[in-house]
């Protein structure tokens, strides 16, 4: 539990810094659903800070748009910035917030981090 913890809290922190712009606190808690709890429940997480980890299955935009697959097997249209770029095989968790266009839910992501998991674990 420790180890989880100190991950909470890094990826609080990270939040944070990442987002002093849009004037969101680093005590705000970021909630870690599935994939397919934001489609059971958008309004639930709509507008609150998430966090997601899964496969990057395909990308367009060179790369700044791209879908993430977890272990829901649900891809989520996941869109980035020209620092924010992912691939094909790219195992990432994504920070950012769960939103809605004509396109369907997305998530605008705030942070990538490339993300392994070791030790007989893994995504999708």
């Amino acid at each position: 539990m420790r180890k989880a913890a100190a991950a909470a809290m890094a990826m609080t922190l990270l939040f944070g810094m990442v987002n002093a712009q849009n004037v969101r606190s680093a005590d705000e808690e970021i909630l870690t659903p599935i994939i397919a709890q934001l489609y059971a429940e958008p309004a639930v997480y709509a507008g609150r800070p998430i966090s997601i980890y899964g496969l990057v299955i395909e990308a367009a935009a060179g790369g700044t748009v791209f879908m993430l697959q977890d272990v829901s097997q649900h891809p989520l249209r996941i869109v980035g910035n020209a620092l924010m770029k992912a691939a094909p095989g790219d195992q990432l968790t994504i920070v950012g917030t769960l939103r809605r266009d004509a396109g369907g839910l997305y998530v605008a992501a705030t942070l990538t981090i490339p993300t392994r998991i070791v030790g007989g674990g893994g995504c999708c």
